[in-house]
C-alpha cells in the first residue's frame, strides 16, 4: 500500500490527509537507537491522551528501540502506521543486515512517519517515491543530493499522501496531533492541542469527560451549554429543571437531547463530570475524602465511592495511595 500510495504517476487528490484508509489507529515506533527512545514516548503520549479525551480505546502502540529490535523479525503489517523516530544531528542510515526488514515493513504499513534522521531511511531502503518532506536543515544537504527529486516542504511537518515527516523530536509531537485530528475531527485537534500545553492555556479546566462529551455533542448549543453548566456548578449540584430553567427550555428537549446525542441521562452525565473532578483531586491534592466528596457535589463519601467503584473498577483509596506511592502499588 505504500508503494501504491506513492506512485508518482497517481493523480494527487485535493488535501493532505487524500489517504483516508491510511490513517491507522494501529502505530508502531522503532528508534533509531535507545537514546531515541525518549521521542517515541513523547509521540505515544499523544495517542494516550488521544485515548483519554476520546474515552476510548482508539489508538495502539507498539515500541521498538532501537534497530537491532527489528532482529526478532518483526514486520509492519497493512493495517498499521510506521513511525521511524530519528534525531537531529546523525543521519540515519541502517546496515545492510537491518534494510531487509525495513524495507518489508516500511512496503507494508498502511502510513510511514519520518522523524529528523529517519529521512534517509527510505532512500537507504531503495523506497524513494515520497515527493515532498519536512526536512531539518542539518539535513538538507544530504537529501537534495541523495535526491533531488524530493521536494523539502518549509514547514516543521508535513503530510504527503501516505507519508508523514517533521524535522525533529519535537515537531514529532505536532504531527502525531496532526494525524490524530485527521483521523477524529478538528474538533480533537484543537482541544488535543489545549490538553498537551500546546496551545495557550485557556482558563477553562480541561478534563477528559468533559471533552468527549462535548465532541459528541457535535456543535448543539444547548447540549454544550448544559456541559458547561454542570462544569461550573460541580460543588452546588442543580436539578435537570434547574438548568432548564437557565437555558430557558424545558426539561423534556434538555433529556432528549442528551439521549439523542450523548446516549446518556444529563444526571449520569453530570455524576460522570464530578466524578471525573473527583479523581483528579485524589491524584492531585492531598484534600480528604471528605472534602473531595463535597468539593464534587456528593452528599457524602460513601455516596462518592459507590459511584466511583462502579465507574473506574478500583478504590478512591487506591487512586490516592498510587498517586502518592506509585503505580506499583498492589492490592
Amino acid at each position: 500500500m505504500f508503494l501504491e500510495n506513492l506512485d508518482a504517476d497517481r493523480p494527487a487528490a485535493p488535501g493532505p490527509f487524500q489517504m483516508k484508509r491510511s490513517l491507522s489507529g494501529d502505530f508502531v515506533f522503532l528508534s533509531q537507537d535507545p537514546s531515541m527512545a525518549f521521542a517515541a514516548e513523547a509521540c505515544i503520549d499523544v495517542l494516550r491522551s488521544a485515548n483519554r479525551l476520546l474515552g476510548l480505546d482508539s489508538y495502539r502502540w507498539t515500541h521498538l528501540r532501537g534497530a537491532n529490535a527489528l532482529a526478532s523479525g518483526f514486520t509492519c503489517t497493512p493495517d498499521q502506521t510506521l513511525v521511524l523516530v530519528g534525531g537531529i544531528e546523525t543521519a540515519w542510515r541502517p546496515d545492510d543486515a537491518h534494510l531487509r526488514d525495513l524495507r518489508s515493513s516500511i512496503r507494508n504499513a498502511a502510513r510511514l512517519c519520518l522523524v529528523g534522521s529517519a529521512v534517509f531511511v527510505p532512500l537507504a531502503a531503495g523506497v524513494t517515491g515520497a515527493k515532498q518532506l519536512s526536512v531539518h536543515p542539518n539535513f538538507s544537504a544530504g537529501i537534495e543530493e541523495t535526491c533531488p527529486s524530493v521536494d523539502l516542504a518549509e514547514t516543521a511537518t508535513c503530510h504527503h499522501k501516505a507519508v508523514s515527516s517533521a524535522i525533529s523530536p519535537v515537531a514529532a509531537i505536532r504531527m502525531m496531533v496532526e494525524l490524530v485530528g485527521a483521523r477524529d475531527g478538528e474538533f480533537t485537534r484543537t482541544t488535543l492541542l489545549r490538553y498537551l500545553g500546546l496551545s495557550d492555556p485557556e482558563t477553562e479546566t480541561i478534563t477528559g469527560e468533559y471533552w468527549r462529551y462535548k465532541r459528541m455533542a457535535q456543535g448543539d448549543s444547548v447540549i454544550s451549554d448544559v456541559l458547561q453548566i454542570m462544569l461550573d456548578h460541580l460543588e452546588d449540584t442543580l436539578t435537570v429543571s434547574q438548568i432548564a430553567e437557565i437555558l430557558d427550555v424545558s426539561p423534556r428537549k434538555l433529556e432528549r437531547g442528551f439521549r439523542d446525542l450523548l446516549r446518556q441521562t444529563p444526571l449520569r452525565v453530570y455524576r460522570d463530570l464530578r466524578l471525573d473532578r473527583a479523581r483528579c483531586l485524589m491524584q492531585q491534592t492531598a484534600l480528604a475524602m471528605n472534602e473531595i466528596a463535597v468539593a464534587c457535589g456528593f452528599s457524602n463519601v460513601t455516596l462518592m465511592k459507590k459511584w466511583f467503584v462502579e465507574k473506574y473498577g478500583e478504590l478512591p483509596d487506591q487512586v490516592r495511595l498510587q498517586a502518592f506511592c506509585g503505580p506499583q502499588v498492589v492490592d
